[in-house]
């Protein structure tokens, strides 16, 4: 029983680095109990148990996990196929070691030591979060699992249907000994695929939200330098629409008029805080708000110069604003309420906005087309953690409330030690 505690503790530290296990306790103990009874299943090349234990272990496995289902089959897969072959080498190959009467205690003991070894070759690269994979890779990896899985039924059960066939059952043994070592190896190879996957997918994903944070900052820019451009060329537009009403051309100096009195240069401009990207971002996304006539409340109290990165605070602010507005336009009580300040080496910023109820629990987005949508929290959480922060999130009734506190006293510590 505590080799089998042994096995079960090995494979589900595995486990847990790649599906997200349930909340509930029952959860947990289903999926130790799953890795606890499979492990020390016996299994001899040319029996049916191979067979008998996958639909069980694998409506069990996806009972204790969440999240996209395709890739706990896969990742259950892998596992299945990884502890079929320790079982079957364990129970076949240690044979000649019951000439001795250790046959038994032999086979018991090698099942933690291959599980062991399968743990420290993955254990430098599991984390604690459960990777997460786009669907689309999970079908890649799939596809390659049921590579090992099938060919470990081939070997294991052909001889269950011809008991007979000594010949079929010794040539069986021999391919054994090659394709069983091999179904490890490959094991150990597809996880760690799996794990390079979710890495490239998630620096492909920061480097998506550093494109487009860098884009808004950008555009950000070009509508400042346009609107200083046109208050700069403000005497020579008076100067020309002076100039035709003297000739007496009212027509166009009227049509010129209108023209600048369309650009957003001469609109209404907000000081809402000293911090000047800050003052813009919220400036520019205050004239949508009153646009589709949703009540907003700012109070925003930011230094003239922060530690965080001019883009980075674009992208935070214009990120956080973008989400609320999208949310309560959809709502009956549209209303946003934002609160910032930095105090005592903290920035703080807690934002509150309306729902209208169709959102997910997970606040993913509910667009059609996911792949160009859904950055939003995922590049605010980003930021946050850049910086030695945190966000948190949370739904009460028809109210989201994000709260994003970043130490500004970190910052400038490491940028001391930087230098």
């Amino acid at each position: 029983m505590l080799l089998l505690a042994v096995n079960a503790f090995f494979l589900y530290r595995i486990c847990r680095a790649f599906v997200e296990i349930k909340e509930s306790r029952w959860a947990k103990a289903l999926l130790f109990g799953t890795m606890y009874l499979t492990s020390g299943t016996v299994v001899w090349i040319g029996d049916n148990n191979f067979a008998m234990t996958l639909p069980f272990y694998i409506a069990a496995f996806l009972a204790a996990t969440k999240g996209d289902r395709l890739g706990r089959l896969t990742v259950g897969g892998i596992l299945f196929c990884f502890i079929m072959a320790v079982c079957a080498m364990a129970d076949t190959y240690m044979i000649p070691v019951d000439k001795i009467g250790f046959y038994d205690t032999a086979s018991r003991i090698a099942r933690p030591v291959l599980y062991g070894v399968f743990y420290l070759m993955l254990r430098n690269g599991l984390k604690k979060e459960s990777i997460q994979l786009p669907h689309r890779l999970w079908k890649l990896c799939a596809g390659l699992t049921v590579l090992p899985v099938v060919t470990l039924a081939v070997l294991i059960l052909p001889t269950y249907w011809m008991p007979d066939s000594m010949l079929l059952h010794n040539l069986t043994l021999f391919q054994g000994l090659f394709i069983l070592p091999l179904a490890l190896l490959v094991s150990v190879i597809l996880l760690k695929s799996i794990m390079v996957l979710a890495d490239y997918e998630q620096k492909a994903q920061a480097a998506a939200l550093a494109e487009m944070r860098q884009v808004y900052y950008e555009g950000l820019q070009r509508e400042q330098i346009q609107v200083r451009t046109l208050r700069h060329d403000m005497r020579n537009h008076l100067n020309l629409v002076s100039g035709l009403l003297d000739r007496g051309e009212i027509g166009k100096a009227q049509e010129y008029l209108a023209e600048l009195e369309e650009s957003s240069a001469l609109g209404r401009s907000e000081r809402i805080c000293e911090n000047e990207i800050v003052n813009v971002v919220l400036s520019s996304k205050n004239s949508i708000i009153e646009q589709n006539g949703i009540k907003a409340d700012f109070k925003v109290s930011l230094p003239a110069k922060l530690p965080i990165s001019d883009t980075d605070l674009c992208a935070l602010f214009g990120n956080a604003l973008d989400n609320a507005i999208e949310a309560a336009q959809k709502s009956e009580n549209k209303g946003i309420s934002l609160r910032c300040k930095a105090e005592y080496g903290v920035f703080m910023l807690r934002l509150e906005n309306s729902l209208a109820g169709d959102e997910h629990k997970d606040l993913s987005t509910t667009k059609k087309d996911k792949s160009l949508h859904g950055f939003g929290l995922a590049g605010m959480r980003e930021i946050a953690s850049r910086y030695n922060g945190a966000m948190d999130t949370q739904i009460t009734g028809n109210r989201f409330e994000l709260i994003v506190s970043i130490p500004l006293t970190q910052i400038e510590t490491d940028k001391q030690k930087r230098s």
